[in-house]
């Protein structure tokens, strides 16, 4: 009968190869550690210039709205004042065509 016993040399290179495999694991996982710190490190900067550019757009549109606004009350009291001038004119006219 053979024997299933293992002699301390097989065992060694066994672990030896089981060993190297585990650090090359170990090397790569701490790589694609240092890759996801990194990323997370870039989302979160990016998350924030997104954040500022949306804080900016938003007061760029509160100013263009408050420019328009008052645009349009200038406009409306223009209009105002042309229809006002355009009254008086049409008197006159009246008056002068009654002398």
């Amino acid at each position: 009968m053979v024997s299933g016993c293992a002699t301390k040399g097989y065992v060694s290179r066994q672990l030896d190869q089981v060993s190297c495999k585990v650090d090359v694991l170990e090397a790569k996982s701490a790589s694609l550690a240092e890759r996801v710190n990194s990323l997370e490190s870039r989302l979160a900067t990016l998350e924030n210039q997104v954040s500022q550019a949306q804080l900016a757009n938003k007061a760029m549109l509160d100013d263009a709205t408050a420019r328009a606004d008052g645009s349009a009350q200038r406009a409306e009291a223009a209009a105002t004042i042309a229809t006002q001038a355009a009254e008086r004119a049409e008197k006159m006219f009246e008056l002068g065509q009654k002398k």
